[in-house]
């Protein structure tokens, strides 16, 4: 028997010791739920749940993300539907004034209210907004650069490539017009002649005795009316031009021939002609005809106004500035960047992007700026734009439509992945209560006989005092 060393102790403390240890993890487990506490619980183990962890976060974000991004087209897309309510308006409106019935002043008065929904359609373009981005000013549409300010590009489609392209500008649309052959007569004691002039179909009746200024006021009404604005040349000849350039505008004056002259009006009937382009692409500085479209392109003018399309939707719509003639002038290099379009983080991970994209929505771009139903033709033509009109917006909110379906596949199947990878994570962190409590009522009983036993290891040498008495 020994007294300067008591093993039995010691061993006995060594278990007690590691059983001590063994509960306090399995209290910390079972107090945090976690089986992994630190990275000495299980080192892989907690570096595949941080890894788990930052992508759940990164998921759970991209969908509040995507939320966002249905937001934005919620809110553009109410815009489109007043839009597209106020043009259904303004049809309604043109058809009104297409009927023969109506007078003059009905016609202004239609017209009227067709301005003020033209000028709302451009408030909703400017104005509306989400988190202090515009959506419908074009600020959302890709972005083009032309090095020639007589030749820009109005609208394009989705289905244009992000690249450069040449414009070459053949023929400059022209715009009709009819000049005097003689300067007025200006009589001094009012008209001479007395009689009716037509303008585009449309009459004004001139009275004998009336003054020259208000015959050529009642003149230039029904100018006004038409899409014709009346001015004097060099030579103080009147010189009648239509409003717009194109083959679809023209001048016609009719009138007798003494009453003309008196009046220095032009007799006779112009049209005016359309532009005309062409379109190649640049690749490295040389120009590529077929890339980017085919054989099957076609060109659309309408005035200054050219639309080029190609198939699988390619179109471009192109404005040709006065002056821009087949010459250094009428040469444009159009960049289209892929720059502008709204990009939504729809994922856990870089690159896990999707672009929104809204063109402009204004009257210009939907081309009824110069809407004119104040003539019976000018109403029939504007049932043609606004069908055109009607039928750009409904094609902006499908897409919109598609955009916001998109997202809300893409939000459920995040949070379907991050509920799964939640579930993943719970398998390698968290604690098996049941399992860690059996562990736990074990180490607590082997703690209670470890005390037990280090209290009778440390009396066994007490008994060596018996042998010394």
């Amino acid at each position: 028997m020994k007294i300067n060393h008591n093993i039995s102790a010691l061993v006995a403390n060594g278990h007690l010791r590691n059983t001590n240890k063994a509960l306090d993890k399995s209290l910390e487990r079972l107090s945090s739920g976690y089986r992994i506490n630190r990275a000495a619980d299980d080192s892989a183990g907690m570096a595949i749940s941080q890894k788990m962890k930052t992508q759940i976060r990164g998921l759970e974000q991209a969908s509040r993300n995507a939320s966002d991004g249905i937001s934005v087209i919620q809110t553009a897309e109410g815009a489109l539907t007043e839009v597209e309510a106020m043009l259904q308006r303004a049809r309604e409106l043109s058809v009104q004034a297409a009927n023969g019935t109506n007078t003059p002043e009905d016609r202004e008065a239609i017209q009227s209210e067709i301005d003020q929904l033209k000028n709302e359609i451009q408030r909703i373009s400017d104005d509306t907004e989400f988190n202090k981005k515009s959506l419908l000013n074009g600020d959302l549409d890709r972005k083009t650069h032309s090095d020639n300010t007589k030749v820009k590009l109005v609208s394009l489609s989705d289905q244009v490539n992000s690249q450069q392209y040449k414009i070459t500008v053949t023929k400059e649309g022209k715009a009709a017009s009819l000049t005097a052959a003689n300067e007025p007569a200006v009589p001094q004691a009012g008209m001479a002649n007395e009689g009716t002039i037509l303008i585009n179909g449309e009459e004004v009746k001139i009275k004998k005795g009336e003054s020259f200024d208000e015959a050529l006021t009642d003149i230039k009404k029904v100018c006004d009316r038409v899409g014709i604005k009346v001015d004097y040349n060099a030579d103080k000849k009147l010189v009648f031009t239509a409003k717009e350039a194109g083959s679809h505008r023209s001048v016609k004056i009719k009138a007798e021939a003494d009453l003309a002259k008196e009046l220095g009006l032009p007799i006779g009937n112009n049209t005016g002609t359309d532009a005309e382009i062409s379109l190649t692409t640049k690749v490295n500085g040389a120009d590529k005809v077929n890339d980017g479209f085919t054989s099957t392109t076609t060109y659309l003018a309408k005035g200054n106004l050219v639309t080029i399309t190609d198939q699988d939707g390619f179109e471009m719509k192109i404005e040709i500035s006065e002056g821009a003639e087949a010459n250094a002038d009428g040469v444009a290099n159009i960049t289209v960047l892929d720059a502008g379009p709204m990009t939504l983080q729809i994922g856990a991970n870089e690159g896990q992007t999707v672009d929104i994209s809204v063109p402009e929505v204004s009257p210009k771009t939907l081309g009824i700026e110069n809407l004119n139903v104040l003539t019976v033709s000018g109403a029939s033509e504007g049932i043609a734009l606004l069908d055109e009109a009607i039928g750009m917006v409904s094609a902006i909110r499908a897409k919109l439509g598609a955009y916001q379906n998109r997202m809300e596949h893409a939000i459920a199947n995040l949070d379907v992945s991050a509920e799964n990878l939640t579930e993943a994570l719970s398998r390698i962190e968290d604690v098996d209560m049941a399992e860690e409590m059996a562990t736990y009522t074990q180490k607590n009983v082997l703690a209670q006989a470890g005390v037990s036993m280090l209290s009778q290891a440390n009396e066994r040498p007490q008994q060596v005092l018996s042998l010394l008495q």
